[in-house]
């Protein structure tokens, strides 16, 4: 199980490291004065973003629960 629980949290890591190399990530997660950000444009990739964070985040919890 733990083997399992690796192998799945390199690749969502792989997943979110890729996601956050590409150029709708960089202009989604820009800042300022009426930048980008909030624009509806964008909504999608940070709801990706969120997901693929909070994936990495329980696979972790789960990892770290394993060992305990």
């Amino acid at each position: 199980m733990r083997d399992g629980l690796k192998a799945e949290l390199a690749q969502a890591t792989a997943e979110l490291k890729a996601h956050m190399a590409t150029w709708e990530y960089a202009f989604a997660m820009a800042s300022g004065c009426h930048g980008g950000r909030d624009h509806p444009v964008h909504w999608e990739t940070q709801a990706c973003t969120e997901r693929l964070t909070a994936r990495c985040r329980e696979l972790r919890a789960r990892l770290a629960e394993d060992e305990l």
